[in-house]
């Protein structure tokens, strides 16, 4: 068994890591091909009920950023994908604390700079980067949830939504998301506009200009909200996916971060 899979001259590897719940959190590795002591580092973090590969969308960010040697992480959030855990019991608390053990493991890599690191996070998940409010160098968040239980209470196609109960969402592939009432309760605790203000490091907004999940006034809200420096970039006919020019977007988050970290 070879953990290492050769493509495109970098190389990938398994990791996995403990959350304060003792579950198992398994993450993917991409190491450019590029021999360095320390590299600059680049997070994924993504969305609500996906999986780390953000439907391919971060299999082929890893694969650009690592091409300008950057390592890069990107793991399940506790109960999707490859990670322990019941996803019905999740909530942006839960998350919040996965992404603090998460962050905490990639500081720790002996091949990490960690003065260099920085969070690309998509959707749902920048609701989870901003509630952690972390001590990065840049981030990037793409189709920004400022107001997560308002967004995913209406733009989510819920088969059955029951905020005091179980709620179920069939995903087009057939999968089934189920989430407990504690996912909804949780949201009083945050104000993620308050959270944003708190966060003192370059930020780029990235949001698709035809995006039908999260409304455009989103991210303008956080982007009012956030310190300086701060940009961003409305990607004309992209959705919330940032379909059909993710290559666009690729290009964007690349050099950001060539900017900021390199």
């Amino acid at each position: 068994y070879n953990p290492f899979k050769i493509c495109c001259s970098m190389k990938e590897r398994k990791v996995s890591i403990l959350n304060e719940s003792n579950e198992k959190l398994v993450g993917i590795e991409t190491i450019p091909s590029t021999k360095k002591n320390k590299y600059p580092v680049i997070l994924l973090v993504h969305g609500f009920a996906v999986k780390k590969e953000e439907g391919g969308m971060f299999d082929e960010l890893a694969k650009s950023l690592a091409e300008e040697n950057f390592l890069v992480y990107r793991f399940d959030f506790s109960g999707m994908g490859e990670s322990a855990g019941d996803y019905s019991k999740t909530s942006l608390s839960k998350q919040k604390y996965d992404l603090s053990k998460i962050l905490e493991f990639v500081k720790s890599q002996p091949k990490v700079n960690s003065s260099k690191i920085g969070i690309l996070a998509q959707s749902f998940g920048t609701s989870v980067t901003v509630a952690l409010t972390p001590k990065v160098k840049t981030i990037i968040l793409m189709g920004s949830v400022a107001h997560p239980k308002e967004i995913l209470n209406m733009a989510t196609k819920w088969e059955k939504l029951n905020l005091k109960g179980i709620s179920k969402k069939v995903k087009s592939s057939g999968e089934v998301i189920f989430i407990d009432k504690q996912f909804w309760e949780d949201f009083k605790n945050y104000d993620l506009l308050k959270s944003i203000k708190k966060i003192n490091c370059p930020i780029l907004f990235i949001h698709g200009s035809e995006d039908s999940i999260v409304p455009l006034s989103e991210m303008e809200l956080y982007f009012k909200n956030a310190n300086n420096p701060k940009e961003k970039a409305i990607i004309d006919g992209a959705n919330h996916g940032l379909m059909p020019h993710r290559n666009e977007m690729y290009k964007i988050a690349v050099n950001w971060f060539k900017k900021h970290l390199v």
